[in-house]
């Protein structure tokens, strides 16, 4: 049985259609957790509308994603825990193809599925069936190519007594707690896509931007986390793996305080990296020597340039 969690704030227009695509799973030994993050909208009274016992709602004042998924996952009892996030969609397949996985990799603390990116509208047929694996999380999340996301993911109840729950954070709480977990065992993935992750809805992820960053700790949540128990970890290639996820992160931010402007971030953040940085962040990092106006531009139409070649 798996435990869904699914944090809602301000999402009335959306949940509905979420909702109905956990209904619509094949694999039926479910249960779904609502919790309703101090929504000033309708949102909640959609939910209570499905009138379905497997779906239970839980209210709670505003204190964020990360503290509303910590609730969800208390309420709940069930070995395993899948996040489903109010915007999102689970294609038919989703939770059969993480039970395959659970059973598959029996020692692994974190699993998830492929994902696809979606504007809306009609819902993709379902793709066949993927190859199930298991993942260097940090090594393949370093190259900008992570295995799963928020809502594609589920982990093992047993990998909280070892990890504890998330930060009560507003950005980076998902991330922090996949990091502790992949620190902690085995992770696991399928490459079949079977949710939609929604983009462009005004969300967290669509408006975060780089604060300014004086230590290399500032520059995420589990880069702050990684930073601290690197001196533990023995293994060499999973601590190869660590500095790469976090020189990435780090270049992340780079490119994201030159985007906007923030040309001291830029070259502070020029300064942080462990190892330096690699490649787009190498090239923000050589912009970020210009005069300020000089090397935003030039990074405007690299970018411009990148999305009219994928609109082709």
């Amino acid at each position: 049985m798996f435990d869904i969690v699914m944090p809602l704030f301000n999402k009335e227009i959306y949940v509905a259609r979420t909702i109905e695509s956990v209904l619509t799973q094949r694999f039926r030994d479910w249960k779904l957790y609502v919790v309703d993050d101090g929504s000033s909208d309708n949102g909640a009274s959609v939910v209570e509308g499905f009138g379905d016992p497997r779906i239970a709602l839980i209210r709670q004042e505003n204190a964020g994603p990360g503290a509303a998924r910590n609730t969800g996952i208390i309420a709940g009892s069930s070995d395993w825990i899948a996040f489903l996030d109010a915007d999102d969609i689970w294609l038919p397949d989703h939770l059969k193809v993480l039970n395959d996985l659970r059973q598959a990799f029996p020692g692994a603390a974190l699993i998830g599925n492929a994902y696809v990116h979606w504007t809306g509208g009609d819902v993709p047929v379902p793709p066949e069936a993927g190859k199930m694996r298991e993942v260097r999380y940090f090594h393949e999340a370093s190259r900008g190519r992570a295995p799963f996301f928020t809502s594609s993911a589920a982990f093992s109840r047993s990998g909280i007594d070892h990890v504890g729950l998330l930060a009560p954070v507003v950005i980076g709480d998902e991330m922090d707690f996949w990091a502790r977990l992949a620190l902690h065992g085995q992770v696991a993935a399928s490459t079949q896509p079977t949710v939609l992750y929604r983009v462009g809805t005004g969300g967290i992820t669509d408006s975060s931007v780089a604060d300014d960053i004086v230590s290399l700790d500032q520059v995420s949540l589990p880069v702050a986390t990684l930073l601290e128990r690197i001196p533990g970890i023995s293994d060499p290639q999973l601590k190869q793996d660590v500095i790469d996820y976090i020189d990435f992160d780090a270049g992340l931010a780079l490119t994201r305080a030159l985007r906007t402007g923030r040309l001291a971030n830029a070259r502070r953040l020029r300064k942080l990296f462990i190892e330096g940085p690699r490649g787009k962040a190498r090239i923000a990092a050589w912009l970020a020597r210009l005069p300020a106006p000089i090397g935003q531009k030039i990074l405007h139409v690299i970018f411009a340039s990148k999305q009219a070649l994928q609109s082709r």
